[in-house]
């Protein structure tokens, strides 16, 4: 009985008629499109090494989208100044847990929104500019986009905007970036696995880092039905590597699941309901994402804490620029799905201000850092401001009169974490 075969049977993601919508676009078109080459070399992966290998980190971009329109001013100098920070940056050593480590930033994650508006040629601009750079210094990224990406609103996928549909973002130029492998040294590889379709807003890469295969799959705001089906597919057919999700939308700044009627819900954007638009919620327990065996991370922005926050008062969990949620997956193996909301656009609007490590001022372009320790079986995260060099902290039960930056580093969170191949599911009954 194949993997498939056993979630089908079991309650799992992809019921038949979602299986058959996604054959009739053709599995492998909808992967390798017009990008055959490259993609249909990497599909089945690479072999993986079983052996402990270094340290490495995912630097998580939140939504840039004020460095690109505003902050400090229309020419994007801070957007680039953060993507130089981490070219600088990439053996920053870590010192907040014990013995320091070499941070070995060797990927880069968006969580979408890489500019405010689409209007104009100046925010894009800024944007190809900023994350230009870190193609041009062998660091692989890749991001989803937001609902500020879009042009006109999302309650239209034809509306997203020109570089991600057809530009700078889209599945042709990321893939040619790609090519057959891109070399992150130290004989690590990153490699294009596809997209849903010609666009930017739906697509797969996979890195081979320190002998470990993590797929990463890039998912639209609020994704559509198929999307997801042929996301699931993707997963499928690497299953040497532990997948990941970077989407826009997934956890509120109070580390919830959106729903449809959060504030900042597809509903707010006239994005019908599924399968056009599938809130968080949905897409975890209604199309199945909650059973995938090979996910062990979802990583979003998107939402704003304070008054204009999505989640009604009272919710148990307070708002803050940061959180990790780690839940158990219901797949046969029941692994640990590590969350983590990241999103400071709100103090990148304030830009002018000057830094205050009380009110959180000036505390912009940040990145969050997290690192895979596969000796110690650990992942860690910490947060800097990469303007101010300031560690963003836990939330201040003070805020915003309290202190929740420092000027010394800060770990965020240190969790146990083996990975996918010392995790072994079940043999089903």
């Amino acid at each position: 009985m194949t993997e498939l075969e056993y979630v089908i049977g079991h309650g799992g993601f992809t019921p038949k008629r979602l299986l058959k919508q996604i054959s009739r676009r053709g599995f492998g078109a909808s992967i390798l499109g017009s990008l055959a080459g490259a993609a249909a070399s990497r599909l089945k992966g690479e072999p993986l090494e079983r052996e402990t290998g270094a340290e490495f980190t995912i630097a998580i971009i939140p939504d840039p989208q004020f460095l690109a329109e505003s902050c400090p001013d229309s020419s994007g100098g801070y957007y680039a100044a953060m993507m130089r920070w981490i070219v600088a940056n990439q053996h920053i050593l870590l010192k907040s847990s014990g013995a320091p480590f070499d941070a070995n930033i060797k990927a880069v994650v968006g969580v979408g929104d890489c500019v405010n508006l689409t209007t104009g040629t100046n925010e894009y601009r800024n944007a190809q500019s900023a994350w230009t750079i870190l193609d041009t210094n062998g660091i692989a990224f890749t991001t989803p986009p937001g609902n500020h990406d879009y042009a006109g609103g999302p309650s239209v996928r034809s509306n997203l905007g020109a570089q991600f549909a057809t530009g700078y973002f889209s599945a042709s130029n990321r893939s040619s970036v790609y090519g057959y492998g891109m070399d992150l040294g130290g004989g690590d590889k990153a490699y294009w696995v596809g997209s849903y379709d010609s666009t930017g807003a739906n697509t797969a890469v996979k890195f081979v880092i320190s002998g470990v295969g993590l797929l990463i799959l890039a998912m639209d705001f609020f994704a559509g039905t198929n999307a997801w089906s042929w996301a699931y597919e993707v997963m499928l057919a690497h299953p040497d590597c532990e997948c990941y999700i970077t989407t826009h939308a997934w956890l509120t700044a109070n580390g919830t699941h959106f729903q449809r009627t959060d504030t900042y819900g597809p509903n707010i954007y006239s994005m019908a309901a599924s399968p056009y638009s599938n809130s968080a919620a949905e897409a975890w327990g209604t199309l199945g994402v909650n059973t995938w065996s090979n996910l062990y991370g979802v990583f979003s922005g998107h939402d704003l804490m304070g008054s204009q926050n999505a989640e009604p008062s009272g919710t148990p969990t307070p708002p803050w620029f940061w959180h990790h949620v780690p839940v158990i997956s219901e797949s046969a193996r029941g692994q640990n799905v590590h969350q983590l909301f990241v999103n400071s656009q709100q103090l990148d609007a304030g830009c002018g201000m000057p830094a205050s490590q009380a009110s959180g001022a000036g505390q912009i372009a940040s990145v969050f850092l997290l690192s895979r320790r596969p000796a110690l079986g650990l992942i860690e995260g910490r947060m800097i401001s990469t303007q101010t060099g300031n560690w963003f902290g836990p939330r201040s039960a003070s805020y915003p009169g309290g202190t929740s930056w420092s000027t010394n580093e800060t770990l965020l969170f240190s969790v146990p974490f083996r990975g996918h191949h010392h995790e072994r599911m079940p043999e089903p009954a």
